[in-house]
């Protein structure tokens, strides 16, 4: 019986001082993590013809620190897209259906020391080019006061599956910021872009340029034509109390504007919402965009562009009510008039619910 209740007391010991070492080790685990992300919800009504979707949309990023100068990064992706209508404009892939996806998009180590920082996984591809791009491979950035330079090398990527390399540096002069990318993706496509910004006061000017030039022996771009594909913008902005204002001007090429992923609507291009330059050949287009902040939670926008495709004149009217609950709580409501400059078909009417929460 004494021998019993001896290993009894041993056992409770040890379970004891195990349960110990555990609950330390996680909590020394878990000890620097730093989770992110959002929830966002959009509801949307494109024309009379009942077309809708309602999409529900949650990023989550994790950091998990290694050691004092490594962590890895992870971002996990959900996705609900429920079309009704054949409904092609607001996401999804597959028209009329209910898509749902669980993505891993991005997953890399990131190595930090001083003003040199190294990733190496899966990730966004930095730069106005490939803004909206992942890719697979390694990306490295050093900066030093208020510059900063970088480069990247993708073995594999979701423009074209050919190696990708891509180069980068930017910076600021005193009022102006500059920035510059040059991207090579192996045997299928060549592009570059400029931009330049300078603020005086409460105004800011600026321009940026973008050209791509396609092999046309790559079986993507067979049919294309490779040369005369730019993006060219000019802005102005200001804001004077509580009413701020954009005024823009884009021009694209006689055969293509200087997008690099034809798929993928990059900074590089212009859009107010139906109506942009990417994938657009000879558009001119210009817009003024202005907003009135009513009070510090509520703000109103209304917008107007006119463009010009070849001979084909088009135009879109926006207007936006947004409320900002909290500074992590945002809804907003936008309608937008779309003509497409073909007397046959009627203007794309497109209106938009969206709520985003994030964290």
């Amino acid at each position: 019986m004494r021998k019993l209740v001896k290993l009894s007391l041993v056992a409770a010991v040890a379970v004891s001082g195990l349960t110990s070492v555990n609950a330390a080790s996680l909590e020394e685990s878990i000890k620097g993590v730093d989770i992110s992300g959002k929830v966002r919800y959009r509801m949307e009504h494109l024309n009379a013809g009942g077309q809708e979707d309602q999409d529900v949309n949650i990023d989550v990023k994790v950091v998990v620190p290694v050691n004092d100068k490594v962590s890895f990064v992870s971002n996990l992706n959900i996705d609900n897209d429920n079309q009704e209508g054949g409904f092609t404009t607001a996401g999804g892939d597959t028209a009329g259906n209910a898509d749902k996806t669980f993505n891993l998009d991005n997953y890399y180590f990131q190595y930090v020391d001083g003003g040199a920082k190294v990733l190496l996984g899966t990730q966004d591809i930095p730069g106005r080019l490939t803004d909206a791009e992942t890719g697979s491979g390694v990306v490295g950035l050093y900066s030093f006061g208020n510059f900063t330079v970088g480069a990247a090398s993708m073995y594999n990527n979701n423009i074209i599956s050919e190696m990708l390399n891509s180069v980068i540096a930017m910076g600021t002069f005193g009022p102006v910021s500059v920035l510059g990318q040059y991207v090579d993706v192996d045997q299928a496509a060549t592009a570059y872009n400029l931009k330049a910004d300078a603020s005086v006061g409460p105004v800011m000017i600026g321009a940026e340029y973008s050209e791509v030039e396609l092999d046309v022996k790559h079986p993507a771009y067979a049919l294309a034509t490779a040369d005369d594909r730019s993006t060219a913008k000019a802005y102005a902005s200001a804001k004077v109390g509580i009413v701020s204002g954009t005024l823009s001007y884009a021009k694209t090429g006689d055969n293509g504007s200087g997008q690099l992923d034809a798929s993928t609507e990059t900074p590089s291009e212009y859009l107010l919402w139906q109506l942009g330059t990417s994938g657009n050949a000879d558009m001119d287009v210009i817009a003024l965009d202005a907003s009135v902040a009513v009070t510090p939670q509520v703000s109103i926008r209304a917008a107007y562009a006119d463009a010009e495709i070849g001979n084909v004149d088009q135009s879109e009217l926006l207007g936006q009510v947004s409320y900002k609950m909290s500074k992590n709580l945002l809804t907003y409501v936008r309608a937008s008039s779309y003509d497409n400059g073909v007397a046959a078909t009627d203007d794309s009417e497109r209106v938009r619910l969206e709520v985003k929460y994030t964290f």
